[in-house]
C-alpha cells in the first residue's frame, strides 16, 4: 500500500480527534456528574475540558465526514447502502424498542449511539472503497463496531435501572468502547499505509 490519499488523511485525523473527544469527555463526566455533589459543568477546569471535548468532537466529525465524502471509491462494501436512511430507521427502531420494552426515556445518547455507528460503518465502507481496507479488515471492523453498538445499547437501557453510583461508572464505558474502536480504525489505517 502507498501513503494516504487526501480523503484518507482526513479520515485518519478525524478518527484520532473523535477518539480524543471520548478521552477528554470521560474525565469530564467523572468530575461533573459525581453522585451527591452539585453538577457544575465549568468549575475547576471542567469548562476547559468541556470546550476541548466539543472542539475535538466537532473537528473529528467534520474531518471524518469530509474524508468519507471525498473518497474515490473503486468498490462498495455495501452496494446501494444509504447511510442516512439506514441511520434514521435504526434510530427509530431502537427508540421504539427501548421505550416499549424497557420504558426507557428517549435521550440524546440514543441519537449519539446510532449516529456513531452509521458514521463508522460509512468510514469503513469508504476505506474499503479506496482499497485501504481489504475484505477481511472491513468485515472485522464492522463486526467490532456492531458489537460496540450492541454493548452501548445494553448500557443505555441499564443506566436508569441501576443505582446512581453504578450508573455513574457505567456511563463512561460506551465512550471508552467507541474511543478504542476509532483508535483501532486509525491504527489499522496506519499499518496499511
Amino acid at each position: 500500500m502507498t501513503g494516504f490519499d487526501e480523503s484518507e488523511k482526513l479520515i485518519f485525523a478525524g478518527q484520532l480527534l473523535l477518539a480524543l473527544c471520548c478521552g477528554i469527555y470521560i474525565p469530564w463526566w467523572f468530575k461533573v456528574f459525581k453522585p451527591g455533589q452539585p453538577h457544575d459543568w465549568v468549575a475547576g477546569g471542567a469548562g476547559a475540558m468541556l470546550l476541548m471535548t466539543f472542539l475535538s468532537g466537532l473537528a473529528g466529525f467534520v474531518l471524518t465526514t469530509m474524508g468519507n465524502s471525498r473518497a474515490e471509491s473503486t468498490r462498495d462494501f455495501f452496494p446501494g447502502f444509504h447511510p442516512l436512511m439506514a441511520g434514521v430507521i435504526l434510530y427509530f427502531a431502537m427508540m421504539a424498542l427501548t421505550v416499549a420494552a424497557f420504558h426507557h426515556p428517549v435521550t440524546t445518547e440514543l441519537f449519539l449511539i446510532t449516529g456513531w455507528l452509521v458514521l463508522e460503518v460509512v468510514t469503513v465502507n469508504a476505506l474499503y472503497g479506496t482499497e485501504r481496507f481489504g475484505h477481511g479488515m472491513a468485515v472485522g471492523a464492522i463486526a467490532v463496531e456492531t458489537a460496540a453498538f450492541a454493548a452501548n445499547m445494553i448500557l443505555y437501557v441499564l443506566y436508569y435501572r441501576v443505582d446512581q453510583w453504578l450508573a455513574y461508572r457505567l456511563a463512561a464505558v460506551p465512550l471508552a468502547l467507541d474511543g478504542v474502536v476509532m483508535l483501532a480504525i486509525a491504527g489499522m489505517m496506519f499499518l496499511r499505509r
